[in-house]
């Protein structure tokens, strides 16, 4: 049988922080992390979601825990299908979108500009890969996605991005457990 890591989503989540969990003298987030991960092996990186980190600051991430703890990373909201807001993005990839874009979508975006998001992202990840550190990456999908080949072939897409990479999806639209929807589940598991 394999192993079971538990951890929470996140080392800052205001309801850890506002337990009595962490001492007086953890009072930074580094600290935090360093004292989150002398009690579990495991977290979820939530900041993904909202804006892709430096690879700076997943080497810190790394640096400051201990050999086999685990990161479990959120995919970019982008990258499941979310709207997200402009100043989201890299700011060296802002000025090559229209000005008065508010909130975007995947679809939106040239395959230019995806490739340079997936590019940043994975170069986000590395340091946490190269030091065995890289749990999974989740694709949390929005509640409005339903099966079909338009989100099968998102998450080949994805996949195919992130080949080196374990992912994980979560599905939080029952119609992902109907009956007539599971030879759309399937085969998207087949084909991987």
């Amino acid at each position: 049988m394999g192993q079971i890591l538990t951890g929470t989503c996140s080392w800052t989540d205001p309801t850890l922080l506002a337990t009595d969990f962490y001492p007086t003298e953890a009072s930074t987030a580094e600290k935090r992390l360093r004292y989150y991960a002398k009690h579990f092996p495991l977290v979820e990186i939530d900041s993904t979601y909202y804006a892709i980190p430096s690879e700076q600051i997943a080497t810190s991430w790394a640096k400051h825990t201990p050999l086999r703890f685990t990161f479990n990373i959120k995919a970019f909201s982008l990258f499941t299908q979310h709207p997200t807001k402009l100043t989201s993005l890299p700011k060296e990839l802002r000025p090559l979108l229209p000005p008065n874009t508010n909130n975007l979508y995947y679809r939106d975006l040239s395959i230019e500009m995806r490739g340079l998001l997936w590019e940043k992202f994975r170069d986000a990840l590395l340091p946490l890969d190269s030091t065995g550190k890289l749990g999974v990456v989740l694709f949390q999908l929005p509640p409005w996605l339903t099966p079909g080949n338009t989100i099968k072939e998102h998450l080949l897409e994805c996949k195919s991005n992130l080949p080196h990479y374990r992912l994980a999806v979560e599905f939080r639209n029952n119609a992902w457990l109907n009956e007539k929807k599971q030879a759309a589940n399937i085969s998207i598991s087949e084909t991987q």
